[in-house]
């Protein structure tokens, strides 16, 4: 596993875990949340670009949408399952 494919796999895992925290009304992250997506966001189309992974075009296409998905609806935890999805897809048995 290359060095910017486990950063980008590693931000996306936490992003999730985040997400599933607020999702869950757990705890409340404001601002940082939209500074960790942003790094996720660009951690994955890096990891896309060095390693021409094809599933991480799931995972970017999936992240490129989430702007759109209003949280704490069906659509935005589905997207972040498929996301992660492109990223199982992507990694070496």
């Amino acid at each position: 596993m290359s060095p910017v494919f486990a950063v980008g796999f590693g931000l996306y895992l936490l992003n999730l875990g985040v997400g599933l925290a607020a999702q869950l009304r757990l705890a409340r992250f404001g601002v940082w949340h939209h500074l960790l997506y942003f790094a996720v966001f660009a951690s994955t189309a890096a990891a896309l670009f060095f390693t021409r992974e094809t599933g991480l075009i799931l995972t970017v296409v999936c992240l490129s949408a989430f702007p759109r998905a209003r949280p704490r609806t069906w659509i935005h935890p589905t997207l972040g399952v498929l996301g992660l999805v492109g990223y199982l897809l992507s990694l070496k048995p």
